[in-house]
């Protein structure tokens, strides 16, 4: 059984009535691609993709709108390459660096303009969703006064390794712009299938 946290506050919480992830946008798709890449696995990776999605992953263009089905071919040929936790982490890290200068660059403005803390950015991640993602949302828990929960949910991807592992330095990345050093934490027992929950904290 999960217990709250004895300080828990829902500052946005979860929504029953959220419908799933249907759609995403490509740039969030670009970033991924470029990432394996530069590490050389392109060419694995292609060898596990389905060719029914090849097409839509090897043509897409910027800013465009992608199915989930798409998403599901993405990160299943990612976790057939049988990356570490820590190679997935890095990958993670450089998603966010790249998603810096496109789909983060209103929210880290805007965060940046409120106080710059990582508050300021974690209470504007539910918007930044909404720029990537059609259906899901984001829900967040205040846990102390530098440390929260930041749960994903009605996210069918979030079964993957890559994803569980890469949104961990996605979150870090972008913590990390507002603070002296942070900590990102994923709480397996709160996760399912359509769900990632991280234990965010920093000082």
């Amino acid at each position: 059984m999960q217990y709250p946290h004895p300080t828990e506050e829902a500052l946005v919480a979860a929504t029953a009535s959220t419908a799933l992830a249907s759609e995403f946008r490509s740039t969030w798709l670009s970033s991924s691609v470029r990432a394996l890449k530069e590490r050389e696995l392109w060419d694995r990776y292609l060898r596990h993709l389905p060719p029914a999605h090849r097409d839509a992953i090897e043509m897409h263009v910027a800013g465009m709108w992608l199915p989930i089905d798409v998403a599901h071919a993405h990160y299943t040929a990612c976790d057939r390459l049988g990356l570490s936790a820590t190679e997935l982490y890095d990958i993670g890290r450089e998603v966010s660096d790249r998603l810096h200068a496109t789909i983060l660059s209103v929210v880290v403005r805007a965060a940046k303009s409120a106080g710059a803390s990582p508050w300021a950015v974690l209470e504007r991640t539910p918007r930044l969703w909404r720029r990537i993602w059609i259906g899901g949302d984001i829900a967040l828990y205040k846990l102390g006064p530098k440390e929260a929960r930041l749960e994903a949910y009605a996210w069918p991807v979030a079964r993957y390794d890559y994803i569980q592992h890469g949104m961990r330095g996605v979150l870090h990345a972008l913590i990390e712009m507002f603070c002296r050093v942070a900590y990102v934490r994923q709480l397996s027992e709160r996760c399912t299938p359509d769900k990632l929950a991280y234990q965010i904290s920093w000082a």
